[in-house]
Formats: C-alpha cells, structure tokens, sequence
C-alpha cells in the first residue's frame, strides 16, 4: 500500500519478530535480562515465525544482543541462509531494581513504589531502571537511524527484537502519543510489519502468529 500512496519515495519493509516464548514469559515476570533462553514452546515459535518469514524473502536479518533474540533469530539464518547482523540501540525495557518480579509482588512488597509508578506508567520509571517515555523515545531515535540509513533503504528487513521494542516502533510509525503504548498485545513469536519511506510510514498488520506445526 505504502508503495501505491508513494510511488515517487523509496519504501524499506521491516519484519518484526519478537523473541520466543521463556519461562520468565509464562511466569509473567518483569525482566530485560539478556542471558534468558527460550524454551522449547519458544523454539517451535521461532521456527513458526521462521516459515512465515522465508516466504517473504527478506534480504537483510538483524537483532538484537540478548540471548533469546540470538536463538530466535537461529531458524530464519538456517532457513534463508541469511547471517543475522547483530545490531545497537534496540535493548528491551530496562525494568531496573524490579528485575524477575511480579506486578503482584511489587504491589505487596513495595507498594509505595508501585502506586507511585501506576500514577503515570508512562513517565515514572521502575527503580534504577527506564521510564516507558524513555525506552520509546530511544527506540524512535533508533527507528530513525536505520529507516534514514541509505544501506537498508528500499530493502525488505527482518529484525528480531523484544514486545518494548515493538510497540515502540508502533508508536513511532503511527505519531501517537506515548501513552497509547501499553495497548499493543505483541505476543512471543509473533510478526509486525511496517513499512516506512523517507516522509511516511505503514503498519500494513501487526503481531501475526504464525501457526505451529
């Protein structure tokens, strides 16, 4: 479509593949860990997202540094025979001092701290860690870099990367306020695109999950 509306801008297609499935997932943990592996489930999901993805033939592979994106990103280089560039400035939420804690247990232990941050999730960040406001304005400065890159200009990417990464570059494509974050479900193993020109960006679907088999 982006291509249609814009025939005269030169248009770069971005796959977004979050990470698999974890454990720290399943337990609904905060976490920005970059050791943290995928499970098996989150390896069946890599391989789903794996298969989507090779028949849209992207030409460039790019992700993040933690070691669940690293594994999940494994399939689509075996599959494309494609080598993942690994790639700066698009590290998950940096949840700080609430690091593989609950909301639940936030709320019960310190809950000066949790009714001081649900006051405005956006602008108040967790101890020692990073305001949504924050992560959202540097995923868009590095949304920026790489749409304005001449090297990834006109070329379809797939970059594997973390939920806080991906709503964030909802956001940035759409120029909505901050706040709209949260609403975004982007589920492990699933797939946005957006497709951004120099003037212009598209969400053409977002958090695709490719089925299992």
């Amino acid at each position: 479509m982006a291509e249609e509306l814009h025939p005269l801008e030169e248009v770069t297609t971005i796959y977004f593949v979050r990470h698999g499935h974890t454990m720290a997932t399943e337990m609904g943990l905060l976490y920005s860990d970059p050791s943290l592996e995928i499970t098996e489930k989150g390896k069946l999901q890599a391989q789903a997202a794996a298969r989507y993805i090779a028949a849209h033939r992207p030409e460039l592979l790019l992700r993040g540094k933690a070691v669940r994106v690293a594994q999940s990103a494994q399939p689509i280089e075996e599959i494309l025979d494609l080598q993942a560039e690994t790639i700066e400035g698009f590290e998950e939420w940096n949840v700080g001092n609430w690091e593989g804690r609950t909301y639940l247990d936030i709320k019960k232990n310190d809950p000066d701290q949790y009714h001081q941050w649900c006051a405005d999730p956006i602008e108040n960040a967790p101890p020692e860690g990073e305001s949504i406001a924050q992560l959202a304005g540097r995923i868009g400065e590095a949304m920026q870099a790489v749409s304005g890159n001449t090297r990834y200009a006109g070329k379809k990417i797939c970059m594997v990367t973390h939920s806080g990464i991906i709503r964030s570059a909802l956001v940035h494509a759409l120029e909505m306020p901050v706040r709209n974050f949260w609403r975004f479900s982007v589920p492990t193993g699933s797939i946005t695109r957006i497709d951004f020109s120099k003037n212009f960006a598209t969400v053409q679907f977002a958090s695709v999950r490719p089925e299992l088999t």
